[in-house]
């Protein structure tokens, strides 16, 4: 733990089961238009787009829907969203879904007030610049993985013209001016979620949790937060899969989401994390199925230089036990077939150029092997 540490939180928490209701009281403050963000495919939401939108309108907030987000979202979708939010003359943006659709939120409203492209405020980019400002967001997240209702991180896909590179690159923004300014948690919205969209989440929230723990940025808030994260995690997921319209089971996910949120988002995450960005951006795996494949060999990894710190966190074998109890991979998929040494050499240079901080903050130093050879065992 560093001797000198700070920790802040500027969003406010409006948590609990039926929040969705309070959504209109919250907005009000902002303003008396707001952009909502969502899927592009609403099959399964439209009953809370519909049950937002009336709380907003009752709240006499005027509504414009952005519903053009998919699944790891591309930068593109940002400045589209920006554009429409600048034509309706939106206050504040609202993202209402998982964490591909708050991360576009926070994105939009980035780019409504500071101009410009998702590629010049991310961290990959050498030329990466501060935001100057954004409008207003706030998040109403309905699934409990990525924690972005409480992070000033947004990650994007970024296309090879955009960035100058030979390949696609999944990178974040991580700007103090898109943390958002309330945070409206409802784990009723998730109740129902298939078994493996509940997996998939939970593994991530897990990640988040321990890395926080672990990194070396972390401090005695960020350590606590993430190890009461992962008792929520480790004592309900495999339960909320196997019940998904347990409504109960839905809170405690809800919590543990929320808390390593807020610790990932002061400490960062570790290696295991680079590794999931880059095996999703490069294999198209589910960000939640990555960190499932990354997190056990990384845990192994840093408990073999310090086994007496390690023994406070839970071992590399009962995360991946959990991970198994909910049907998720121990190995990546091999698509192309290629060559298991050429593919752990591209996946390690994409690791690194996606997000090259949480390797520097892991808390055992990696070398260019080490990482090879961490990434040849996830595959």
């Amino acid at each position: 733990m560093p001797r000198n540490w700070n920790f802040e939180l500027p969003t406010r928490l409006e948590f609990g089961r039926g929040n969705l209701r309070r959504l209109g009281a919250m907005a009000e403050p902002l303003g008396r238009s707001a952009l909502v963000v969502g899927y592009d495919d609403i099959a399964a939401m439209e009953d809370v787009y519909a049950r937002a939108a009336e709380v907003l309108k009752k709240s006499g907030v005027e509504v414009h829907e952005f519903f053009r987000v998919s699944p790891d979202p591309k930068a593109t979708v940002a400045e589209e969203g920006a554009d429409a939010a600048r034509q309706a003359g939106a206050e504040m943006i609202i993202g209402l879904g998982g964490g591909s659709v708050l991360d576009a939120a926070k994105g939009i409203a980035a780019l409504v007030s500071s101009g410009g492209s998702p590629w010049d405020y991310t961290q990959a980019n050498p030329e990466c610049r501060a935001l100057k400002k954004a409008l207003p967001i706030i998040a109403v997240p309905t699934t409990a993985g990525t924690g972005a209702e409480v992070t000033s991180f947004a990650v994007f896909t970024h296309e090879a013209a955009d960035t100058g590179l030979d390949f696609p690159l999944k990178a974040s923004i991580f700007d103090p001016a898109i943390y958002p300014r309330v945070a409206v948690i409802d784990p009723d919205l998730a109740v129902g979620s298939p078994p493996r969209l509940t997996a998939g989440c939970g593994a991530d929230s897990l990640g988040h949790a321990l890395e926080a723990c672990l990194s070396r940025g972390g401090n005695p808030m960020t350590a606590a937060l993430g190890a009461h994260a992962g008792e929520l995690l480790l004592d309900n997921l495999a339960a909320a899969v196997r019940n998904p319209d347990d409504a109960k089971l839905r809170e405690p996910l809800a919590v543990a989401a929320m808390l390593a949120g807020v610790a990932f988002g002061t400490a960062g995450v570790t290696a295991a994390h680079s590794i999931a960005q880059a095996l999703g951006a490069l294999l198209h795996l589910p960000h939640g199925e990555a960190v499932a494949v990354a997190l056990p060999p990384c845990l192994k990894f840093n408990a073999e230089k310090d086994a007496g710190k390690m023994s406070a966190f839970p071992s590399a074998e009962r995360v991946a036990e959990l991970f198994d109890q909910i049907g998720l991979p121990r190995r990546a998929p091999n698509p192309s077939g290629e060559k298991a040494e050429e593919l752990a050499e591209r996946i390690a240079d994409m690791a690194v150029a996606c997000e090259p901080m949480p390797i520097k903050l892991n808390p055992r130093k990696i070398n260019r092997d080490q990482l090879l050879e961490l990434i040849a065992a996830m595959l």
